[in-house]
């Protein structure tokens, strides 16, 4: 990747956190990014390919994270503290149900792959990607560290134990 084309993308995140993307022009992007309009053409045709160059780069990140050969805790928390570093970017991603939904279900084919199993896959895709949209979406109230642990909590989670424990504890 060129620098110039690191740049706009950087300066176009760097955006992100203060203005929509319907809000963004191509001429705010190049100049934020300092560079020219015509810098700007040579790398993207328009703001929605970048975006969409984006949203493959981070997206396809965040569920490489999930292929890698390692405990689910330290998975959860490099996908919190992934999110956590590009929060511009999935504060707009996550509020899209259209994306969300494509994300889930790439991320449900990816963990089918992985275990086989359709209806754990629709389920951790599904419970996995709607606890970090409300994360994002809730302002990022607890850290990445945080986030993670209730995360892995939720999957590691007995119900019917978990639930008799607290059918006692009302009594």
């Amino acid at each position: 990747m060129t620098s110039a084309k690191k740049t706009i993308m950087e300066a176009f995140l760097n955006m992100l956190s203060e203005r929509n993307f319907e809000e963004l022009s191509v001429k705010d992007i190049a100049n934020f990014a300092g560079v020219s309009r015509s810098t700007f053409y040579l790398h993207f045709t328009d703001k929605f390919e970048l975006m969409e160059e984006l949203r493959h780069n981070l997206n396809g990140r965040l569920l490489q994270m999930y292929a890698e050969d390692s405990p689910a805790e330290a998975i959860n928390l490099k996908v919190c503290r992934h999110i956590f570093s590009y929060r511009s970017f999935y504060r707009q991603e996550f509020s899209d149900a259209n994306r969300i939904h494509e994300l889930t279900s790439r991320l449900a084919d990816q963990v089918q792959s992985v275990f086989g199993d359709e209806d754990m896959a629709v389920f951790a895709g599904w419970g996995t990607i709607g606890y970090l949209a409300a994360w994002v979406k809730g302002g990022f109230v607890m850290g990445p560290g945080e986030a993670a642990d209730k995360l892995m909590k939720i999957i590691s989670a007995d119900w019917k134990t978990d639930r008799a424990k607290e059918h006692d504890r009302i009594s």
